[in-house]
C-alpha cells in the first residue's frame, strides 16, 4: 500500500496529511505563530521550524520514513509551467530560493518536500504548480513592456474547484466559462474559460484586490515615493506589500475570526477595512466578468474565508447579479495534491521534469 505525505505550507499554517492508499490516516492544520514570523523576518528563516514542526507531528503519528512512497507539495513560485505532475528537483528548489519568480511559503514546503525525498530515498512531486500559465495575450499587457503581468495563483484549489463546479452543472470542465475568487491568506480571481484560466491576478506580487496579509494593487507614484526614501530596505517595502499588507497592515491582524468579533462588538474601522476588501473583490470579480464578455455560468468562492458568511454577503452585496453563486468553502488542495501523486506512483500520469 502507497503511503503519501501531502504538504500544503501557507502564511499561516502548514496543512499536512498523511494518506495510506487512498485514505486520509492522520491530517493536522500546524500553526505557524504571527509573531515567531514577524521575530524571523525573512521568509525563508521559517524553514528549520516549519521543518521541525513537521517532523514532530510525524512523530506524534508514529510515522516511519521506511513506510514512506513519496511526499507531495504545493508548488513553489517557479518559471511559467503547463499544469500536472512534476518532480521537485534541484532546479525548481534553485529557482524557488532565488526569488526571481516570487516569494511564499510553499517555497519552503517545496524545499522541506526535496530535502526529506532525498533523505528518505524517495520522490518529492508537485501538481498544479502556483506558476500555471494560460493567460492569453491581451492579459499580459502593462504600460511598460518591461512589466509584463505574469500568471501566479491558487491554480491548484481553482482548477480543483473548477471542475467540481463543471461537474455540479453538468457540463465538463473544457466548456465552463467562470468566475472562481479564491480568498485565504491570499486572494486570486480568475477568468476560467473553457479549460483555461486566460486572466487572473497575481496577489503575490501586489496585483487585484487587498487580502487578509497582502496589499493588493497600490498607488504606483506611493509605492515609488515610499521604495525612494531611503527608509526602507527591499524586503522590508516586500513584505509591506506581501506579508504584512491588507487586513493586517490597517487592523494588525490577518485573522478574520478575530476581525469579525470586532465588528460584533461596534469596531467601525474594522468594520469599513473589511467591507472594502469585499468591495475590491467585488470590483475584480466584475473585472473578469467583462474578460468572459459576460457569458457566464456561474461564479464560485472557495479558500478559508469562503466560510465567513458576513463575507460572503458583502462580496455578494457587489457581484449577485452577474451569475449564479456557488461557494466551496475550505481547499480541495490536500485531495488534489493527493490524487496526482498517487497517479504518478502507479505510472498513469505522466511526471514532468522541470528545467
Amino acid at each position: 500500500m502507497t503511503r503519501i505525505i501531502v504538504l500544503n505550507v501557507g502564511g499561516t499554517s502548514t496543512k499536512v496529511a498523511l494518506y495510506d492508499g487512498k485514505e486520509i490516516k492522520a491530517q493536522a492544520n500546524l500553526p505557524m505563530p504571527q509573531q515567531l514570523a514577524i521575530e524571523l523576518g525573512d521568509l525563508w528563516n521559517q524553514y528549520s521550524h516549519r521543518r521541525q514542526t513537521l517532523l514532530n507531528w510525524l512523530d506524534k503519528q508514529l510515522f516511519s520514513s521506511c513506510d514512506c512512497s513519496a511526499i507531495v507539495s504545493r508548488g513553489a513560485p517557479v518559471k511559467p509551467m503547463g499544469s500536472g505532475v512534476y518532480r521537485i528537483n534541484q532546479a525548481m528548489i534553485a529557482d524557488a530560493t532565488s526569488r526571481k519568480y516570487g516569494n511564499h511559503p510553499c517555497s519552503v514546503g517545496c524545499k522541506i518536500a526535496f530535502d526529506l525525498g532525498k533523505e528518505w530515498g524517495v520522490p518529492a512531486y508537485t501538481v498544479d504548480t502556483p506558476s500555471v500559465d494560460e493567460m492569453w495575450a491581451y492579459a499580459r499587457y502593462t504600460g511598460r513592456p518591461e512589466m509584463e503581468r505574469k500568471s501566479y495563483f491558487q491554480a491548484l484549489n481553482q482548477k480543483a474547484v473548477g471542475r467540481r463546479l463543471a461537474s455540479d452543472l453538468g457540463k465538463p470542465y473544457e466548456s465552463l466559462r467562470a468566475v472562481i475568487t479564491h480568498i485565504g491568506s491570499g486572494l486570486s480571481i480568475a477568468a476560467h474559460c473553457e479549460g483555461s484560466v486566460i486572466d487572473v491576478n497575481n496577489g503575490l506580487d501586489g496585483d487585484g484586490p487587498m487580502a487578509p496579509e497582502r496589499a493588493g494593487t497600490v498607488p504606483a507614484g506611493a509605492l515609488l515615493a515610499l521604495a525612494c526614501s531611503g527608509k526602507y530596505e527591499y524586503q522590508e517595502i516586500y513584505r509591506m506589500i506581501n506579508g504584512q499588507g491588507g487586513l493586517y497592515a490597517h487592523l494588525g491582524t490577518k485573522n478574520c475570526v478575530e476581525i469579525e468579533k470586532r465588528i460584533e462588538k461596534g469596531d467601525e474601522k474594522a468594520r469599513e477595512v473589511y467591507c472594502a476588501m469585499a468591495y475590491q473583490i467585488g470590483k475584480e470579480i466584475g473585472g473578469c466578468a467583462c474578460v468572459l464578455e459576460g457569458k457566464i455560468d456561474a461564479l464560485a468562492f472557495t479558500g478559508g474565508l469562503a466560510n465567513s458568511h458576513y463575507l460572503m454577503a458583502e462580496i455578494a452585496r457587489w457581484v449577485h447579479w452577474i451569475a449564479p453563486l456557488y461557494y466551496y468553502p475550505g481547499e480541495d488542495e490536500l485531495r488534489a495534491l493527493h490524487e496526482g501523486g498517487a497517479l504518478a506512483l502507479e505510472g498513469k500520469v505522466p511526471v514532468h521534469e522541470y528545467e
